[in-house]
């Protein structure tokens, strides 16, 4: 699928494409904190929706979302979430747009299935990324790999 910014967003297929999707995503998000190669894979792999930017044949961004369901506080009903995990883009292609546009195009497509609001688990480096993006502050997030988070959330309504 390609969005208004020319950028394609696809899911990866081929081995190459998954090997190029997790080596980008150890590279930048588990090596710089002396963490070991594998550890950007996790449990939740299996139920999420991975996408990648190519250019030229190569992965130059990677991230995925997971859909979930909890029940509101306020009305009890039952509301589509979706949590968006694990978004590096290439340092060769970083402050391109590339990562606003990935994170519009999961905003549009958790808008397609009608999920309610967008969630995530952001590094405190990344609030002011995120924060123009729309994203609020819901409190403090999990601390992972030594580092401290956020937890933001993004309405979709």
């Amino acid at each position: 699928m390609t969005d208004a910014s020319g950028f394609q967003f696809i899911e990866p297929k081929t081995d190459l494409e998954w090997e190029e999707y997790y080596r980008l995503r150890y590279e930048r998000l588990r090596k710089p904190l002396g963490q070991p190669p594998g550890s950007e894979r996790e449990a939740a792999e299996a139920g999420s929706t991975h996408i990648i930017v190519k250019e030229d044949g190569r992965v130059i961004a990677a991230g995925c979302w997971a859909v979930g369901m909890r029940q509101d506080s306020e009305t009890g009903q039952r509301r589509l979430f979706v949590r968006f995990r694990q978004m590096a883009v290439d340092p060769e292609y970083e402050g391109r747009g590339i990562g606003s546009e990935m994170t519009r195009h999961v905003e549009a497509r958790a808008r397609e299935i009608g999920a309610v609001e967008i969630v995530g688990n952001v590094r405190e480096h990344n609030v002011q990324y995120f924060e123009r993006l729309g994203w609020v502050i819901i409190g403090p997030g999990e601390t992972m790999f030594g580092l401290d988070h956020v937890s933001m959330v993004r309405p979709l309504s």
